[in-house]
């Protein structure tokens, strides 16, 4: 039978043989699948990229393209049953890595204080999912084996399954940096991917993903595109500005409704304030799959016309775009941990000055974690390299080696970095010129 087809921006077109993998159309078209139509692939960057209004559909199918792909040449190159049989678990997994998010993606996983990978395990081993009934009837072994290629630190099976789908180098990233620099107008997405996949082997008897030397300029590449999205797209100081923005407003109803005040939620919040931290084990799949972004959306509308002038103030602001800027810090303080404390009492009376009652609504602080200012993140230490955690290709001798050692124009960008945080004020002009005068002149001998 002819493949199912896809049109893709990407790819142009993405392909599922009918006869070998038909199940795979079943499992696109569950609705625990489906919902992913719902949630932007990135977030609230549509607020600074107007174009990125991508969805986790879409990125799924581009990783389950790439993995056909990498599957296919890994195919013909081992003869031996491992490949064949890794075939459906991974494709499987290429599938539902994703089923888990909530809305917005990573955004709202703090708000939650919930793991993607944790729902989404439990999205695929919940024997009333029907995303779980398709997997059991390919095989029963199918969901555990998916399920723990998805787990983070599951190591039940080969290295090189778990390094196919999360690594530094993997069809996720691949997909996710090329797709989210087409929607977003970006351009940092043009590497030699299709090189990258049609030149790796796995090496050994334990099969560790290997390239050879003339693959390394374009993974190469691929770092430094990773690099240019995440100081570029992902830590854009707008699109985190109003990241900060949801979580504050998420915070403010939380701490109305725990003094008792009523923050009218929608069922599907309401379910899940119910439990207080929402897990697999608390909160039913079906109730947390109701979680979409419309549900939150749905629920600002209702916030910005509550009574408590904070929560509405802070609703209005994210529906309108209307949101906070951005203000550099004075330089780092001479304490080793960063201490920013006194700088920030000085912004609070400054707000309070300007009418704010309740500054630390609106002096909103952004720390960006180390590891999202390092695009690749080998391991340092020669016996804890593993497939998941380096990349590696071979030197000239034919060894592998990790790539930064022949490759040193990498080693810069793959040293952590401590970033000084960032802080998002109003931008009414008066009270954010007074914060950024403060910040000019101030100096840590007077905190």
């Amino acid at each position: 039978m002819a493949d199912k087809v896809f049109r893709d921006p990407l790819y142009n077109y993405i392909g599922i043989d009918r006869t070998r993998d038909a199940w795979l159309l079943k499992l696109l078209d569950t609705p625990e699948i489906q919902r992913l139509r719902r949630i932007h692939q990135l977030g609230v960057s549509n607020f600074t990229y107007p174009g990125a209004e991508h969805n986790r559909l879409a990125h799924t199918l581009g990783v389950v393209h790439l993995m056909q792909a990498v599957l296919d040449h890994l195919e013909k190159q081992h003869s031996d049953q491992e490949i064949q049989s890794a075939r459906q678990p991974l494709l499987a997994a290429a599938i539902l890595h994703d089923v888990g998010h909530g809305p917005f993606s990573h955004l709202f996983e703090p708000c939650l204080g919930i793991d993607h990978e944790q729902w989404s395990v439990a999205i695929v081993l919940d024997k009333s999912t029907r995303a779980h009934q398709i997997l059991r009837e390919q095989g029963a072994y199918l969901p555990n084996h998916t399920a723990d290629l998805i787990q983070k630190d599951n190591f039940e099976h080969p290295a090189w399954q778990k390094a196919l789908l999360s690594s530094e180098l993997d069809v996720d990233r691949l997909d996710y940096i090329r797709r989210d620099s087409l929607f977003t107008g970006a351009g940092y997405g043009h590497f030699d991917w299709h090189r990258i996949l049609t030149t790796l082997r796995l090496d050994g008897e334990e099969k560790r993903p290997v390239w050879p030397r003339k693959a390394a300029m374009a993974i190469e590449e691929y770092v430094y595109a990773r690099f240019y999205m995440y100081q570029n797209v992902y830590l854009h100081k707008t699109t985190r500005g109003f990241e900060a923005l949801l979580k504050a407003m998420w915070r403010r109803a939380d701490e109305l409704r725990r003094d008792g005040k009523d923050v009218t939620p929608l069922p599907a919040l309401q379910r899940i304030w119910a439990v207080g931290k929402p897990s697999p084990e608390t909160l039913s799949i079906q109730d947390y799959l109701a979680i979409e972004e419309f549900t939150v959306l749905g629920q600002m509308q209702a916030w910005k016309d509550h009574s408590d002038s904070i929560l509405s103030d802070l609703a209005r602001r994210f529906l309108t775009r209307d949101g906070l800027a951005m203000v550099e810090p004075p330089g780092q303080p001479p304490a080793l941990h960063q201490d920013y404390s006194a700088w920030e009492a000085a912004v609070y009376q400054c707000l309070k000055r300007h009418g704010y009652e309740k500054p630390e609504w609106y002096c909103l602080k952004d720390e960006i974690k180390p590891k999202y200012r390092t695009p690749y993140r080998p391991e340092k230490d020669l016996g804890e390299q593993t497939a998941t955690n380096t990349i590696f290709v071979e030197d000239d001798s034919g060894t592998p080696v990790e790539i930064s050692t022949i490759m040193p124009r990498l080693r810069p960008i793959s040293e952590v970095q401590l970033p000084r945080p960032r802080y998002y004020v109003p931008r009414e002009s008066e009270v954010r010129r007074q914060i950024e005068k403060l910040a000019r002149e101030w100096t840590w001998s007077q905190a």
